[in-house]
């Protein structure tokens, strides 16, 4: 029963921060960005399309997911995590933990966020302006390191 009201309080806060985006919460977004709830670590593409088969029974074609993925990373209600084996990852950001540096692993391919990590912004010349800032460090997790 808990999972069930887990994912009634996700569906509303997806649609609540669509909305505070300014913006029509379309069935694809939602689902998008639920499952990106859901998940709670960066996961790929072929990660969030499963998930939404899973979850609603239904499924989302290519097209649709990165237009959605896009659109939700333009909105800042994503963001995409760039990684050694070129692989785009995706998160639902966090207010709590704005710019934060990701782990990757380079035998599985798992990215964790490091939240407790926090960034600072760099000193720029006058009249620039950081965007984002994005640092992944690269290692073998413990699991993986079990595996030697």
């Amino acid at each position: 029963m808990e999972r069930a009201t887990d994912n009634a309080a996700q569906t509303v806060e997806a649609e609540r921060r669509v909305r505070a985006a300014g913006q029509r919460p379309t069935r694809a977004r939602l689902q998008i960005l639920q499952s990106l709830l859901d998940l709670g670590q960066p996961v790929s593409h072929s990660e969030i399309q499963e998930h939404i088969q899973v979850r609603w029974a239904e499924s989302i074609d290519r097209v649709t997911l990165y237009r959605g993925l896009d659109w939700l990373v333009q909105h800042h209600l994503t963001h995409r995590i760039t990684a050694d084996d070129r692989v785009w990852r995706f998160s639902a950001i966090n207010p709590e933990h704005p710019s934060h540096p990701h782990f990757h692993c380079l035998r599985c391919g798992q990215v964790l966020c490091l939240p407790e990590s926090q960034l600072p912004a760099p000193k720029l010349p006058a009249e620039y302006r950081v965007e984002e800032i994005e640092v992944v460090v690269n290692g073998v997790c413990p699991h993986c390191q079990r595996q030697d």
